[in-house]
């Protein structure tokens, strides 16, 4: 993970270099980080993420930095500077390379840490200046002193209203109008202003007088060492040290808040420490200037940095603090959530290492702190003692205070405290072991206390126990998800997570902790109960040993012997539907006993093929009967043969020798089952499921009749009282599920071939390519729509005449009989498809003509006609074949005019689409019009 934070870094600052933009995502800091790394670990993180280091512009090039730090702060964060050698990292293959990777990961790791910590105090003066022009917004104290280049400024009202602003000049007078020159150099402010307000009120009858500064006199200082701008600045006289750093951009980095001096013609004359000011609001060291004067600003000293549970984390710079409580007094003390007996200094040792000592904060304060320390107070831990939660479904969920034998029904006094349906009957508690810290789970059925107000139906809690309160509607996986997670993380080697599951027809499926003496009824109180149509006669239950070897418990859960089996890690109980196969519910254990069979041990799983509701692979239970198997597999349906049942067994000695056995075994037995048996459940012979056929319009009594084995289509039409007079048995449409199914088959088959035709189409440019897309595309469209009809061609009058003739019937077929028809219908390729009224002696040009004649792509050499009856002639022009065209045709016929496919690569394909299109309209239609 830390080496994914280095490459995304340089990944980050890559982009940087290459657009000259900052990501949102990459802050100065991580860039600081980087460039604080030697030139070789650089080069050796560049040449594992495949960049070039020049491409990172300067950020490689860290001795402008180097020399800007201070011996202390060089102890703070790891040397910079490495002279690169014959062994560098990056003259490595990747793989050598990726021990070291690691190591600058942990380094860049340390680098952030120490990052974390910001020097104190220096955001006092943030910020670049933005002009150096004097100081003159500053209020003027009463006892500042006057002197050439001040200014008054003198109002007079009352009988003569004047206003004046008047220098002080070299001879300290300032020149009043009316009244002359008053000495004013070296007197306060206040009392200059007192002498000429009495001057006026003497010799100025009638005339008030108002009295303030003007522009003050400027002073030229220095401002030198650490500033931000080290130089000489024009201030006002009334200046100050901290106006003075203020105007020069405050101090750097490196600078010291400390030890600030004033000269004074070579001499230091005060000291200024700006902790004073910072901490305390002491403002005496911060003196006025004079013109001369020079501020300058030393290196940071001794610093020591600080974090953790302190109300200033920061790094400080020491001036006689020597003890850790002064250091902690600095930080503004710790705060209320400090663990002040553990501490931790890191200090780096006589080696040049970085060593981690650990201190007791209240009888180690007095401790000395080293220049380059960093300081950790502990937080106390966010774990609450002697206090008890409670989650879920309940009014006032929360953190309860703990008291020596409390009971649940203390908290959860009535039912008024919980939300509507809750789950009375399980209620989860866990609790820590204070030893090993690991979680037991109980189940207590508060249903039963709401009831009965029973103390033993109770439960005492203890300090630190978590209870859980879940919704009867709404699945709890989400809710026990967390508390999953760590059952199964607080498992050691050779344990088992004390975690079971319930699976299948049950309310709730899923895992659940495995409380203190659970059972299986317990069990399925946490599923919230099985389903409606569950079968709790026959169960299962899968368990496993400490080897994780998987054995199968056979049980009857309307027993309360089997509903009070007691459980154990990570058993399994699973439930079946009546109604629903087990195979998929089934599958991952009977994987699970498949792959731990071995030579010693063979696969516990058994099989059942033929008439049972549910046949498959099912595991095997020692001492399985074959009655049992064939209740796992939902029973045996009404068509089983109870006669007997075919059992094959597989015999091997465990060497070299197998075979194969068979036996007739009763089905309803208590045969004895062993593992890898086959029991197949014959079918009763000739038994028949509801056969029935279907007939539709023109008989007396259309519907569903069922049908026998063999019986004849004739015969079921008598049974429906025969045709009535408007019936057109000729015309009749019989239908067939089988072919029905081929046929629908044989419609996504050509669909499939049309789409690929229309594909490889749409990859010409060409004109005529054009036109066939466009073709194709219609003709695709028409065979969407193309229905399956199943129809098998029938002589409908023979079969009611001639026995022979007659039709032996299968379940799902449909005989419908259409009224007499007058019409003859036209479709394909003519100008206007549609029907036209029955003349006797026309031909079927005479109809073609009538629908407008025949469009440019007919084939008119292969124009056919589908009889009534389903038959399909051609309608030849030959005159040998028929007496005359008109003959031909008969009411309900339909004219078919194909599509020309000479021009067609794939001829084939667009006949046997073009056939089905048409073939199904006519069915079709024909359906529909009953």
């Amino acid at each position: 993970m830390k080496l994914f934070f280095v490459k995304i870094t340089l990944v980050s600052l890559l982009f940087i270099s290459a657009f000259n933009v900052f990501s949102a995502d990459v802050s100065q800091a991580q860039i600081e980080q980087f460039k604080q790394l030697s030139p070789s670990q650089q080069k050796a993180l560049a040449k594992n993420m495949g960049i070039d280091i020049s491409a990172l512009g300067g950020l490689g090039n860290n001795s402008k930095a180097a020399t800007q730090s201070s011996p202390s702060l060089n102890e703070l964060v790891p040397v910079r500077n490495t002279p690169i050698d014959e062994n560098d990292p990056a003259l490595k293959s990747s793989d050598e390379t990726l021990p070291e990777i690691e190591a600058i990961s942990l380094q860049f790791e340390k680098i952030e840490n120490t990052l974390s910590l910001k020097p104190f105090g220096y955001e006092l003066f943030a910020g670049e200046p933005s002009t150096f022009a004097p100081v003159s917004d500053v209020p003027i104290p009463s006892e500042y002193v006057l002197g050439p280049g001040d200014s008054l400024s003198i109002q007079l009202y009352g009988k003569e209203t004047m206003s004046y602003n008047l220098p002080i000049n070299r001879q300290g007078n300032v020149d009043i109008p009316k009244l002359g020159p008053v000495n004013v150099a070296g007197q306060s402010f206040s009392e200059a202003k007192s002498l000429i307000t009495s001057i006026i009120d003497e010799r100025i009858l009638g005339v008030k007088s108002n009295i303030s500064m003007g522009e003050l006199r400027s002073i030229k200082v220095f401002v030198l060492g650490e500033a931000y701008r080290a130089a000489s600045y024009t201030l006002s006289s009334l200046s100050t040290v901290t106006q003075a750093i203020y105007a020069a951009g405050g101090i750097n980095d490196i600078g010291s808040l400390r030890n600030i001096q004033v000269k004074r013609r070579g001499k230091v004359i005060a000291e200024l420490d700006l902790y004073q000011l910072l901490l305390q609001g002491d403002t005496s060291g911060d003196i006025s200037l004079m013109a001369g004067d020079v501020v300058f600003i030393p290196t940071v000293g001794t610093t020591v940095g600080i974090k953790g549970e302190v109300s200033r984390p920061a790094i400080y710079e020491l001036k006689n603090e020597q003890s850790i409580a002064e250091v902690i007094s600095l930080a503004g003390g710790v705060k209320a959530t400090a663990y002040k007996q553990v501490g931790k200094i890191a200090r780096i040792n006589k080696s040049g290492l970085r060593s981690v000592l650990s201190v007791n904060l209240l009888t180690g304060q007095n401790s000395q702190v080293n220049n380059g320390d960093i300081i950790e107070v502990a937080s106390v831990l966010s774990t609450l003692e002697q206090s008890i939660t409670v989650k879920g479904h309940i009014q006032r969920p929360g953190i309860y205070g703990w008291y020596k034998n409390i009971k649940l029904s203390d908290i959860l006094r009535s039912i008024n405290d919980f939300k509507t349906q809750p789950d009375l009957e399980y209620i989860l508690i866990t609790r820590k072991n204070p030893i090993t810290g690991k979680l037991t789970s109980y189940n207590v059925n508060f249903a039963n206390y709401i009831k009965s107000q029973q103390a033993s139906s109770d439960f005492v809690l203890q300090a630190e126990d978590t209870v859980y309160v879940f919704n009867k509607q709404r699945n709890r996986s989400e809710s026990l998800e967390p508390l999953l997670e760590v059952l199964k993380a607080q498992t050691q080697l050779a344990e088992l997570a004390t975690i079971v599951s319930a699976k299948g027809a049950v309310r709730n499926p899923g895992d659940y902790p495995l409380t203190v003496n659970a059972t299986v009824n317990d069990l399925l109180n946490a599923a919230m109960g099985y389903t409606r149509n569950s079968e709790l006669e026959y169960a299962l239950l899968a368990r496993k040993d400490k080897q994780l070897n998987t054995s199968v418990l056979y049980i009857d859960l309307t027993s309360a012997t089997a509903k009070n089996i007691s459980l154990t890690a990570l058993d399994r109980l699973f439930l079946f539907n009546r109604n629903k196969p087990r195979t998929e519910l089934l599958e991952e254990l009977i994987t699970e006993l498949r792959q731990q069979a071995d030579k010693s041990k063979a696969q516990n799983v058994v099989s059942i093929t033929g008439d049972v509701h549910f046949p498959g692979q099912y595991p095997y239970v020692i001492n399985m009967t074959s009655n049992e198997l064939i209740n796992l597999a939902g029973g045996l349906k009404e068509s089983s043969y109870l006669v007997n049942a075919d059992l094959v067994r597989f015999n091997h000695d465990g060497i070299e020798n197998a075979e194969i056995s068979h036996q007739n075994i009763n089905p309803a037995s208590q045969f004895i089952l062993q593992s890898l048996d086959n029991l197949n459940i014959k079918r009763i012979p000739d038994w028949q499921e509801n056969r029935e056929i279907k007939l539709t319009g023109e008989v007396v009594f259309p519907g569903s009749y069922i049908i026998q084995k063999g019986e004849t289509l004739n015969n079921v039409i008598q049974r429906g009282g025969g045709l009535t007079t408007e019936a057109d048995a000729s015309a009749a449409i019989f239908t067939r599920a089988a072919l029905k199914k081929q046929e629908a088959e044989k419609i996504a088959q050509l669909k499939a071939q049309l789409e690929s035709e229309t594909a490889q189409i749409k990859l010409t440019d060409d004109e005529a390519g054009s036109a066939e897309l466009t073709e194709s595309s219609a003709l695709l469209t028409q065979l969407n729509s193309a229905e399956a009809i199943g129809r098998l061609v029938i002589d409908l009058p023979q079969v009611l005449s001639n026995n022979l003739a007659d039709i032996r019937l299968d379940n799902g077929d449909v005989l419908y009989i259409p009224k007499k028809r007058e019409s003859i219908s036209v479709i394909g390729e003519v100008q206007y498809a549609t029907s036209h009224l029955y003349e006797n002696g026309v031909d079927f040009n005479d109809y073609i003509n009538r629908s407008g004649g025949l469009k440019t792509r007919a084939d008119q050499e292969r124009i056919y006609i589908i009889k009534a009856d389903g038959t399909v002639q051609l309608a030849s022009n030959n005159n040998n074949w028929f007496s005359s065209q008109a003959d031909m045709l008969a009411p309900g016929d339909t004219i078919v005019i194909p599509l020309d496919l000479e021009y067609k690569d794939s001829l084939s394909l667009w006949s046997a689409v073009t056939q089905i299109i048409y073939n199904s309209a006519v069915a079709v239609a024909a359906i529909s019009g009953l």
